[in-house]
């Protein structure tokens, strides 16, 4: 890869144009149909370096994991940026949330929040997952079927609520959260522009609104009446702002809101997913058994350490194959600030850089049998696995992807420990938004309760 240069674009051209494009709608039907059919296209016609028609701007697709480095590299430096890419999501985070903010306050956000994610928070939030997942089989009982994306979707936003907004506002929350995280969720729309009043839209401000006023009820309570030990709320609530002032209530409302938010999707996809590829392989399901049997000898009744979690490499394996096949954020934006060539292409400011896992991951020059679920590809190579970055990566790497992998590990866990579980719908689908991508509801699972089971 050729040096980047970040002058002017002078003599270089843009990026070779992916054939198909419809007039006046160019690719945008086909990106949200069949991202990964377009992007293998694009790939196949043009190489690593490409371009789609999605709108007014330019929409620059760089494929393979060198090409995210370089994105990724280039965020850094601010040549790149993610905020303004994200604006869609503005009339509902505000205009200083995370990546919306100016880059000092972007990062003086992150700096607050890291500590929050640091391993003395993990043991705390095991515990939580742990208790909800105990809870979850309890209510389950001996037998019957359930829709894996409508449970785990419950599963994870309690498990979140508590890790994020506390154990009080979870006894205390109103009954309309779980619809009002939905609500607010679904009104995060990249297509439909802000201005027009679509229901979707007005009912996720209307959720935004009963929330923003939930969790400052708590703030509030909670100033008068801190968290002893300090949670990640209250962590929230002692920082301190840009200027050196205490935080508002309301910045508080935000981060910990935004915080839900970014991690409910994709943890509940990741957790789904995991489960469907397991259940798909058999004999990839008996070697995570196995290994389980030799960490927790006492089965379901072993309580669950960080140790013996980080001793699941088979079930490592198979959670990073699922990462590359199903990467949740199949794509991922950066809009471009200063003009920058590479290779003799050039990328003007304002043009939209997209770093696309889907295709990256699946590329046969990195990995053998690319389509091919086969989690010992990692013990014959472990560096593959510096090949994925459905996390993104950089400084503005995902702070709580060792949050979402724990969930992940302990929900597997327990579930494949505690049932036989049977895959009732044959072939999953991931649901049709262009962001997140999770299976679609229902997605059918059989289970029964083991009582005896020696995989050994």
């Amino acid at each position: 890869m050729s040096e980047t240069t970040l002058a002017a674009p002078g003599p270089g051209v843009l990026p070779p144009l992916v054939s198909g494009a419809r007039p006046l709608v160019g690719h945008a039907i086909q990106f949200l149909s069949d991202q990964l059919r377009l992007l293998g296209r694009g790939y196949a016609e043009h190489g690593e370096i490409f371009r789609l028609r999605l709108g007014r701007r330019p929409a620059i697709v760089m494929v393979g994991p060198e090409r995210a480095k370089w994105v990724f590299k280039h965020t850094d430096d601010h040549t790149l940026s993610i905020g303004p890419s994200l604006a869609f999501t503005r009339y509902l985070f505000g205009p200083d949330f995370y990546f919306l903010a100016p880059p000092q306050e972007y990062q003086h956000q992150r700096e607050t929040l890291l500590p929050l994610f640091r391993a003395h928070m993990a043991a705390a939030h095991l515990a939580i997952m742990e208790r909800h997942c105990a809870a979850f089989v309890a209510r389950l009982g001996g037998g019957g079927t359930f829709d894996l994306p409508q449970e785990m979707n419950a599963l994870v936003l309690g498990i979140i609520m508590e890790a994020f907004l506390g154990a009080d506002f979870v006894r205390q929350m109103p009954p309309t959260v779980a619809g009002d995280f939905r609500d607010f969720i679904r009104g995060l729309d990249p297509i439909t522009p802000g201005w027009v009043p679509a229901p979707h839209r007005l009912r996720a401000r209307r959720a935004r609104d009963r929330m923003r006023a939930a969790v400052g009820d708590l703030a509030r309570a909670r100033h008068r009446q801190p968290a002893d030990p300090p949670d990640f709320l209250q962590g929230l609530i002692s920082a301190r702002a840009l200027d050196g002032t205490p935080v508002t209530d309301l910045w508080v409302v935000q981060m910990a809101l935004g915080v839900a938010f970014a991690g409910h999707d994709s943890t509940t996809g990741h957790v789904s997913w995991a489960l469907i590829d397991l259940l798909q392989h058999p004999g990839e399901l008996s070697k995570v058994l196995a290994e389980q049997d030799r960490i927790l000898p006492a089965g379901p009744g072993t309580p669950l350490d960080l140790a013996a979690i980080h001793r699941m490499a088979c079930l490592d394996r198979a959670l990073h194959e699922t990462a590359r096949l199903r990467p949740v954020a199949p794509v991922m934006l950066r809009r471009v600030l200063r003009p920058v060539q590479i290779d003799g292409l050039a990328i003007p400011a304002g043009a939209d850089v997209f770093v696309a896992p889907v295709l990256s991951h699946r590329l046969p020059v990195l990995f053998e049998n690319a389509d091919r679920y086969d989690p010992d590809r990692y013990l014959a190579n472990p560096k593959q696995t510096s090949y994925l970055h459905g996390f993104g990566g950089g400084t503005h790497r995902c702070l709580g992807e060792h949050f979402a992998d724990l969930l992940t590990h302990v929900t597997v866990t327990r579930l494949i420990q505690n049932y036989e579980l049977t895959l009732v719908t044959s072939r999953p689908e991931p649901v049709r938004t262009p962001a997140f991508k999770g299976p679609r509801s229902p997605c059918l699972i059989r289970y029964r309760a083991k009582r005896h089971v020696d995989h050994r």
